[in-house]
């Protein structure tokens, strides 16, 4: 899969391991229903659901006007149908999602980022899933002790070259 990005986006020459083990986690996970790629920069994540299961509604939503842009052409270029809009995650959201998605903006500060989780946990529906993956030397302990103090249930579930996936359910 060829994917459209640009200066000024996260990763942009090349897939991260991280957004890629999100990605393979999700599928892993059989996600279904709605899903929300937040911060979804060229539409990786979401697109790589996507494309191993149509059925999925992908939303993304990026602060970075470029990003989104981006997104839009890359799923066009490969003929899926995602949805995709300039939008602050810290916002309130359009709709509820049975999976959000992300890979935090690290250097925008723990604050932000536990903003986005408490963002995720209001828009997700009953039963509903955050699935983030974060690297351990940055902030992977206390975003998970920050977690359990949103989602009544959240576990580590898969550890990959310095990588965490953490899964935090709804209920």
């Amino acid at each position: 899969m060829v994917f459209i990005s640009d200066n000024g986006i996260f990763s942009k020459s090349k897939p991260d391991e991280g957004s890629l083990l999100l990605a393979e986690t999700a599928i892993e996970l059989k996600v279904t229903g709605k899903l929300l790629d937040m911060g979804c920069g060229y539409g990786l994540v979401g697109l790589l659901v996507k494309k191993f299961d149509p059925s999925v509604e992908v939303d993304g939503i990026d602060v970075n006007i470029r990003a989104v842009e981006c997104a839009i052409a890359s799923a066009e270029k490969l003929g899926l149908e995602a949805h995709y809009q300039i939008k602050d995650g810290r916002e309130a959201l359009d709709r509820s999602y049975d999976t959000i998605l992300l890979n935090p903006p690290i250097r925008t500060g723990k604050e932000t980022i536990y903003e986005l989780y408490r963002n995720a946990y209001k828009h997700l529906n009953p039963q509903g899933l955050l699935i983030i993956v974060i690297r351990r030397q940055q902030g992977a302990a206390s975003s998970y002790k920050e977690l359990q103090s949103i989602f009544p249930s959240v576990s580590r579930i898969k550890l990959h070259k310095g990588y965490e996936i953490l899964k935090s359910n709804k209920d």
